[in-house]
């Protein structure tokens, strides 16, 4: 019996360190930031249906504290901009300064600002907040607009995330 009992034994000490090891090269990973979960996030830029994000993403400048979006309205009708506001006061970044213009390439114009239906556009935040190049950046706004046809306001939750360049 007594053979049975030191080999159980030799055998939890011997897989207990190696455990013990593999936590301890976990741990040493996940403070220095390897295993920092926000690097393996995508980069994504959400609108609700009818507004969609162009390229799929967020440009997020963190040289100029910026953040740049494209969008076009597939809402079947023309739509007023009529302001961007901050979500959620928490975030990185506040909506010091909204932009918005029409097509692609294009000189911006301060809201509001009419898209037409199939129309490309672009909102520009300026951010009062620091956003530091290299690091990810969440916020999530709301785009006020206003049908055009009938005068009835919405307002469109849109969420992005990225890291900052």
């Amino acid at each position: 019996m007594k053979k049975k009992g030191q080999a159980a034994m030799e055998f939890l000490m011997t897989y207990g360190w190696a455990i013990l090891v593999v936590l301890a090269a976990i741990a040493a990973l996940a403070y220095f930031g390897v295993l920092n979960p926000s690097r393996f996030l995508p980069e994504t830029c959400q609108l609700p249906a009818g507004l969609v994000c162009v390229g799929g993403k967020a440009s997020v400048d963190g040289v100029n504290d910026r953040v740049e979006l494209g969008f076009r309205n597939e809402l079947g009708f023309s739509v007023n901009v009529t302001g961007v506001t901050d979500s959620d006061t928490a975030d990185e970044c506040d909506t010091s300064s909204v932009e918005a213009c029409v097509g692609t390439a294009c000189t911006p114009a301060a809201v509001p600002t009419v898209f037409q239906n199939g129309q490309q556009g672009i909102v520009r935040l300026s951010c009062s907040n620091d956003v530091s190049s290299g690091n990810r950046f969440s916020q999530d706004v709301s785009i006020q607009y206003k049908n055009v046809q009938t005068g009835v306001t919405h307002s469109a939750a849109l969420s992005v995330t990225g890291t900052a360049s």
